[in-house]
């Protein structure tokens, strides 16, 4: 099982983006030096918290300090972007890489960003059905035309193509049921998210698999998994240091998707309500959990986010040694 880099570089108060980010880019060169499998970047518009909006900016700046690590998104709000666009930009990512691009694309949530950039929110599965079925045609190769749905364009050639022989991989991320059969008919890869337990995720997985051989499609070779994880000596100090990122993430910008989040989040109902969603602990916890990603869901890669709003600089480092802790127990078995 590998263990990669998820990225969202939201800020704390009293902090500046410019710093997050250069300290996000020295974590990363870091890490591609200690065994991490990839860094991918998250994209949302518009927030308080300054989360990044433009993440293949940030995966090409990724892609220049690195040599191993697959570089990509996690995932392009799809919708909100011309597919032509998205397709050159995931082709020269993976030119600047040498081939270790990663197009992860998703829907989003929020109707203010579909607003901001002028798309109709209540069409966006629509928009986003077209866009993926045209940004793998376009990084296949094909001149495109396309006279129907929002984006119209035609006799696109995009270059310089992609130097993977393989292609960019496609990871879609899906929450709901009804989105999955798409997932399983169009993506290389489904990225599992971060807001469920192994039960659901389990659940969920078979209607993907099933969908998959509906299609005629072979089986996915690679399964992706989101998750909010923090690593320190013990369990109580990964929880008491993690915990107010938790809640800005859970409790404010994801509140919206979560009825559930206590009103009341201490630390006793916060550990409560998050069982089985987070992985955070010492090493032998977490690798506790990533065990059984694997043997219960076939989990090949975990995301990790441990870099979080108010969770402090020397924190996240200390963090990601303890994750190759992490790394040193899954590879005795």
């Amino acid at each position: 099982m590998k263990i990669g880099l998820h990225y969202s570089l939201q800020v704390a108060p009293g902090e500046r983006s410019a710093d997050v980010m250069q300290y996000t880019l020295e974590d990363i060169a870091w890490a591609d030096r200690h065994g991490f499998s990839c860094a991918l970047f998250a994209e949302h518009h518009f927030m308080a918290d300054c989360w990044i909006p433009q993440p293949m900016q940030m995966a090409a700046a990724a892609a220049a300090i690195t040599t191993r690590m697959r570089i990509g998104t996690d995932i392009c709000v799809l919708p909100l972007h011309h597919p032509v666009e998205v397709a050159e930009q995931a082709a020269v990512l993976d030119n600047l890489s040498g081939g270790r691009a990663v197009l992860g694309v998703g829907l989003g949530w929020a109707q203010n960003e579909y607003d901001g950039f002028g798309v109709p929110y209540k069409s966006r599965g629509a928009v986003y059905q077209r866009s993926i079925e045209l940004v793998k045609r376009l990084l296949a190769g094909e001149r495109v035309d396309n006279d129907e749905g929002h984006y119209r364009f035609k006799g696109a050639l995009i270059r310089p193509l992609p130097v993977n022989p393989d292609g960019v991989p496609l990871w879609i991320a899906a929450i709901r049921d009804v989105a999955l059969p798409r997932v399983a008919r169009l993506g290389d890869s489904w990225v599992m998210w971060p807001g469920a337990d192994i039960a659901e995720l389990a659940r969920q997985k078979r209607i993907v698999i099933d969908a998959r051989a509906a299609a005629g499609l072979p089986p996915m070779t690679e399964q992706p998994l989101r998750r909010e994880a923090f690593v320190a000596e013990t369990d109580a100090k990964a929880w008491a240091i993690f915990a107010d990122g938790i809640r800005h993430e859970y409790g404010h910008v994801y509140r919206s998707m979560n009825p559930g989040y206590p009103a009341d989040d201490s630390l006793d109902n916060l550990q409560k309500w998050g069982a089985g969603m987070f992985a955070i602990g010492s090493p032998q916890t977490v690798a506790a959990l990533f065990k059984r990603y694997r043997d219960e869901l076939g989990v090949t890669e975990v995301l990790v986010r441990c870099q979080l709003p108010t969770v402090p600089r020397g924190a996240v480092r200390d963090c990601l040694e303890g994750f190759r802790e992490v790394m040193a127990i899954l590879a005795r078995g």
